[in-house]
Protein backbone atom coordinates (compact mmCIF):
# COMPACT_ATOMS: atom_id res chain seq x y z
CA UNK A 1 0.00 0.00 0.00
CA UNK A 2 2.81 2.39 0.90
CA UNK A 3 4.44 1.74 -2.50
CA UNK A 4 1.35 2.91 -4.39
CA UNK A 5 1.13 6.12 -2.37
CA UNK A 6 4.85 6.77 -2.76
CA UNK A 7 4.61 6.16 -6.54
CA UNK A 8 1.62 8.48 -6.87
CA UNK A 9 3.44 11.27 -5.00
CA UNK A 10 6.53 10.82 -7.20
CA UNK A 11 4.40 10.96 -10.35
CA UNK A 12 2.65 14.13 -9.16
CA UNK A 13 6.03 15.71 -8.38
CA UNK A 14 7.39 14.79 -11.80
CA UNK A 15 4.34 16.27 -13.57
CA UNK A 16 4.61 19.45 -11.50
CA UNK A 17 8.29 19.78 -12.40
CA UNK A 18 7.63 19.29 -16.12
CA UNK A 19 4.81 21.85 -16.15
CA UNK A 20 6.93 24.38 -14.29
CA UNK A 21 9.91 23.84 -16.59
CA UNK A 22 7.68 24.42 -19.61
CA UNK A 23 6.32 27.65 -18.09
CA UNK A 24 9.79 29.08 -17.43
CA UNK A 25 11.45 27.78 -20.60
CA UNK A 26 11.87 31.31 -21.95
CA UNK A 27 14.33 32.14 -19.16
CA UNK A 28 16.65 29.53 -20.61
CA UNK A 29 16.23 30.82 -24.16
CA UNK A 30 13.65 28.26 -25.23
CA UNK A 31 10.21 28.92 -26.63
CA UNK A 32 8.15 30.60 -23.97
CA UNK A 33 5.94 33.50 -23.12
CA UNK A 34 8.69 36.11 -23.58
CA UNK A 35 10.19 34.82 -26.83
CA UNK A 36 9.19 36.70 -30.00
CA UNK A 37 6.88 33.84 -30.96
CA UNK A 38 5.44 33.81 -27.44
CA UNK A 39 4.77 37.53 -27.48
CA UNK A 40 2.91 37.20 -30.76
CA UNK A 41 0.95 34.12 -29.65
CA UNK A 42 -2.25 36.16 -29.19
CA UNK A 43 -1.98 37.49 -32.73
CA UNK A 44 -1.31 34.02 -34.13
CA UNK A 45 -4.36 32.64 -32.37
CA UNK A 46 -6.56 35.48 -33.56
CA UNK A 47 -5.41 35.16 -37.15
CA UNK A 48 -5.30 31.34 -37.13
CA UNK A 49 -1.92 31.39 -38.87
CA UNK A 50 0.04 28.48 -40.27
CA UNK A 51 3.61 27.79 -39.07
CA UNK A 52 5.00 29.32 -42.29
CA UNK A 53 3.00 32.49 -41.77
CA UNK A 54 4.11 32.64 -38.13
CA UNK A 55 7.73 32.43 -39.24
CA UNK A 56 7.26 35.42 -41.57
CA UNK A 57 5.45 37.45 -38.90
CA UNK A 58 8.15 36.72 -36.31
CA UNK A 59 10.90 37.71 -38.75
CA UNK A 60 9.09 40.95 -39.62
CA UNK A 61 8.65 41.79 -35.92
CA UNK A 62 12.33 41.07 -35.24
CA UNK A 63 13.43 43.28 -38.14
CA UNK A 64 11.34 46.20 -36.89
CA UNK A 65 12.51 45.62 -33.32
CA UNK A 66 16.17 45.67 -34.36
CA UNK A 67 15.70 48.91 -36.33
CA UNK A 68 13.89 50.50 -33.37
CA UNK A 69 16.64 49.33 -31.00
CA UNK A 70 19.21 51.28 -33.03
CA UNK A 71 17.11 54.41 -32.59
CA UNK A 72 16.67 53.66 -28.89
CA UNK A 73 20.42 53.31 -28.53
CA UNK A 74 20.91 56.85 -29.82
CA UNK A 75 19.00 58.32 -26.87
CA UNK A 76 22.07 58.51 -24.62
CA UNK A 77 24.02 60.41 -27.29
CA UNK A 78 21.11 62.79 -27.74
CA UNK A 79 21.01 63.62 -24.05
CA UNK A 80 24.77 64.18 -24.10
CA UNK A 81 24.40 66.59 -27.03
CA UNK A 82 21.67 68.50 -25.21
CA UNK A 83 23.82 68.73 -22.10
CA UNK A 84 26.82 69.86 -24.15
CA UNK A 85 24.74 72.58 -25.81
CA UNK A 86 23.55 73.83 -22.44
CA UNK A 87 26.95 73.61 -20.70
CA UNK A 88 28.91 75.95 -22.95
CA UNK A 89 29.26 79.70 -22.68
CA UNK A 90 27.31 80.04 -25.92
CA UNK A 91 24.52 77.81 -27.17
CA UNK A 92 25.99 75.15 -29.49
CA UNK A 93 23.40 74.52 -32.21
CA UNK A 94 25.86 72.66 -34.45
CA UNK A 95 26.07 69.68 -32.08
CA UNK A 96 22.27 69.49 -31.99
CA UNK A 97 21.99 69.67 -35.78
CA UNK A 98 24.53 66.85 -36.08
CA UNK A 99 22.52 64.73 -33.64
CA UNK A 100 19.31 65.57 -35.50
CA UNK A 101 20.88 64.32 -38.74
CA UNK A 102 21.79 61.00 -37.07
CA UNK A 103 18.25 60.67 -35.72
CA UNK A 104 16.72 61.48 -39.10
CA UNK A 105 18.83 58.80 -40.78
CA UNK A 106 17.81 56.19 -38.22
CA UNK A 107 14.13 57.19 -38.38
CA UNK A 108 14.28 56.91 -42.17
CA UNK A 109 15.84 53.44 -41.85
CA UNK A 110 13.11 52.46 -39.38
CA UNK A 111 10.41 53.65 -41.78
CA UNK A 112 11.92 51.62 -44.64
CA UNK A 113 12.12 48.54 -42.41
CA UNK A 114 8.50 48.95 -41.33
CA UNK A 115 7.35 49.33 -44.93
CA UNK A 116 9.30 46.26 -46.06
CA UNK A 117 8.03 44.22 -43.12
CA UNK A 118 4.42 45.25 -43.73
CA UNK A 119 4.78 44.26 -47.39
CA UNK A 120 6.08 40.80 -46.38
CA UNK A 121 3.24 40.35 -43.88
CA UNK A 122 0.66 41.51 -46.44
CA UNK A 123 1.95 38.98 -48.95
CA UNK A 124 1.94 36.13 -46.41
CA UNK A 125 -1.61 36.56 -45.09
CA UNK A 126 -4.93 35.81 -46.77
CA UNK A 127 -7.61 38.55 -47.05
CA UNK A 128 -9.47 37.55 -43.86
CA UNK A 129 -6.24 37.52 -41.86
CA UNK A 130 -5.20 40.87 -43.31
CA UNK A 131 -8.53 42.41 -42.29
CA UNK A 132 -8.23 41.02 -38.76
CA UNK A 133 -4.62 42.20 -38.40
CA UNK A 134 -5.56 45.64 -39.75
CA UNK A 135 -8.28 45.88 -37.09
CA UNK A 136 -5.76 44.87 -34.41
CA UNK A 137 -3.30 47.51 -35.58
CA UNK A 138 -5.91 50.25 -35.95
CA UNK A 139 -7.68 49.75 -32.63
CA UNK A 140 -4.59 48.81 -30.65
CA UNK A 141 -3.75 45.58 -28.91
CA UNK A 142 -5.72 46.30 -25.73
CA UNK A 143 -9.14 47.05 -27.21
CA UNK A 144 -9.13 44.56 -30.05
CA UNK A 145 -10.30 41.63 -27.95
CA UNK A 146 -13.91 42.83 -28.01
CA UNK A 147 -14.53 41.26 -31.42
CA UNK A 148 -12.99 37.96 -30.44
CA UNK A 149 -15.49 35.12 -29.76
CA UNK A 150 -14.01 34.48 -26.32
CA UNK A 151 -14.05 38.16 -25.36
CA UNK A 152 -16.96 37.69 -23.01
CA UNK A 153 -15.55 34.61 -21.31
CA UNK A 154 -14.84 36.71 -18.25
CA UNK A 155 -18.27 37.28 -16.71
CA UNK A 156 -19.05 39.10 -13.50
CA UNK A 157 -21.31 36.32 -12.24
CA UNK A 158 -18.64 33.61 -12.57
CA UNK A 159 -15.45 35.29 -11.51
CA UNK A 160 -13.83 36.88 -8.56
CA UNK A 161 -11.34 35.35 -6.24
CA UNK A 162 -13.66 32.40 -5.57
CA UNK A 163 -15.26 32.25 -9.02
CA UNK A 164 -14.19 30.35 -12.08
CA UNK A 165 -13.34 31.32 -15.63
CA UNK A 166 -16.15 30.80 -18.10
CA UNK A 167 -13.88 29.65 -20.88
Amino acid sequence: MFGYIFGAVCLAGALFTVRRARRYASWRGGPGRWSPRGQLRHVFERLDTSPGQEKILVQAAEDVSQAAEKLRGLWGDTRSSWAQALRGEHFDGAALREQDAKQDALVDELRKTIHASLAKVHEALDPRQRLELADLVERGWGSSHHRHPRAHAFRADRCGWRGAWAG
